[in-house]
């Protein structure tokens, strides 16, 4: 099983073969059946008998997934709307801390998640702790959820900058707080679909806005509370 499978034409199989995967081809000799559930099949080689039947039910699972997807893009992005508007001197607080050092909230916030995670396990392991475990559990998923948001803005923000000094002479359109905020969330979100290279901006993302919120909350509670 796999994404894409080649059997070359050195290969031979003395037995059975049973394939799954996205796309697969056969140049070999095999000298049972061969069994094939792909998207594509093609077959240049010898089985002694070929049983090939499209993955319907792979393809649909990836497509309901993207599906999903989409649709926790589109919700992040109103909640990201929902709190710039209600809640703007607390959001710009967390946005400002993430500009002011994007460094150290960076490996601050990493390693306070990862800390986080062991000190909630370690809590609902014990009946005592288990509901404080709980309400942590909670807050520290709402924490990481909300993160990549203040960093849509952040990046956003920077995207502008750039922007205005670049085209400094005749730039004249003014972006307002939203705009920015939705720039900042599309080219985060199309950042978290590279392969491989997403994981790891969206672990520095993450890390980066919750260690801004932590820092926030201890530099600023009265001001974020009031």
């Amino acid at each position: 099983a796999g994404g894409d499978i080649d059997i070359y034409s050195t290969t031979v199989i003395n037995r059975d073969a049973v394939i799954t995967g996205g796309n697969v081809s056969n140049a070999g000799k095999i000298l049972g059946n061969l069994t094939v559930r792909a998207d594509n099949f093609l077959n240049t080689g010898s089985a002694g008998s070929i049983d090939f039947k499209k993955n319907e039910g792979l393809r649909d699972l990836r497509n309901l997934i993207n599906i999903f997807s989409i649709l926790m893009t589109a919700g992040f992005l109103i909640v990201g709307i929902i709190l710039l508007k209600l809640f703007p001197r607390q959001f710009f607080i967390v946005e400002s801390e993430i500009r002011k050092s994007p460094v150290k909230n960076t490996l601050v916030g990493f390693v306070l998640i990862i800390a986080s995670v062991i000190v909630i396990t370690l809590l609902s392991l014990t009946i005592v702790g288990f509901p404080i475990a709980l309400i942590m559990g909670m807050l520290f998923i709402i924490a990481l959820m909300l993160s990549s948001i203040f960093v849509s803005f952040a990046v956003g923000r920077k995207i502008v900058d750039l922007f205005k000094v670049k085209f400094k002479l005749n730039f004249k359109f003014k972006f307002n707080d939203l705009l920015i905020f939705v720039l900042g969330f599309v080219i985060l979100s199309l950042l978290f679909r590279i392969p491989y290279a997403g994981v790891l901006i969206v672990i520095i993302a993450v890390s980066l806005g919750f260690g801004a919120i932590i820092y926030a909350l201890r530099e600023n509670w009265q001001n974020i509370t009031t």
